[in-house]
């Protein structure tokens, strides 16, 4: 089915190019045929027509003289009107030529000012970028002075309770040791006692 299909499309393909070569050919041979029979015509309606010979090479000069000035009319007309189309051409292509080179200057002038832009723009970002680095820094730096003196104080802090829990334990072994002493002479009066 798809074979036939394709096959169908390429026979129509071919159809209608033959057709447009034809119309074309043929806008062209009907041009060509009628300049060609109207010469052919003229020149059998001189040749046939009963007239004396000098009358006949006066008319055939003549009909010669008169389709040589409509080829030279025609020639001068055809020649104004490509001199014409060329001035339209050229002034067309220089007037897109001359936007095309001030579009391109716009563009070049709105590059440059978005460069001048994208510049002061990075150049405050980086200033903003440094002071933010800097207040941050200052601020890491504060937060170090203060993790040192914190840690100074805590230090401190541990230093004066283990002080304190040493001259507890201290005050606490010297009544024990009182207590200690207390009763073994309590204990030494009461076998002194009993003995």
């Amino acid at each position: 089915m798809a074979e036939q299909q394709k096959t169908q499309q390429a026979k129509e393909e071919v159809k209608n190019q033959a057709e447009k070569a034809k119309r074309a050919l043929g806008k062209r041979d009907v041009a060509t045929g009628t300049i060609i029979g109207g010469v052919v015509g003229a020149a059998t309606s001189l040749l046939f027509a009963p007239k004396a010979g000098k009358d006949l090479r006066n008319d055939i000069s003549t009909q010669t003289t008169t389709a040589v000035g409509k080829c030279k009319d025609f020639s001068n007309s055809t020649r104004e009107k490509c001199t014409d189309w060329k001035n339209t051409a050229t002034e067309k292509s220089q007037q897109l030529k001359d936007k095309f080179k001030k579009n391109k200057d716009n563009e070049q002038s709105q590059e440059e000012q978005s460069t001048e832009e994208q510049t002061a723009e990075g150049q405050n970002e980086a200033a903003a970028t440094t002071e933010a680095d800097t207040s941050q820094e200052k601020q890491t730096e504060s937060k170090e002075q203060n993790k040192q003196e914190n840690k100074q104080q805590d230090q401190n802090t541990n230093e004066e309770k283990n002080k304190q829990k040493n001259k507890q334990t201290t005050s606490k072994t010297k009544g024990n040791s009182n207590k200690k002493d207390e009763g073994e002479t309590t204990l030494k009066t009461n076998d002194d006692t009993a003995k």
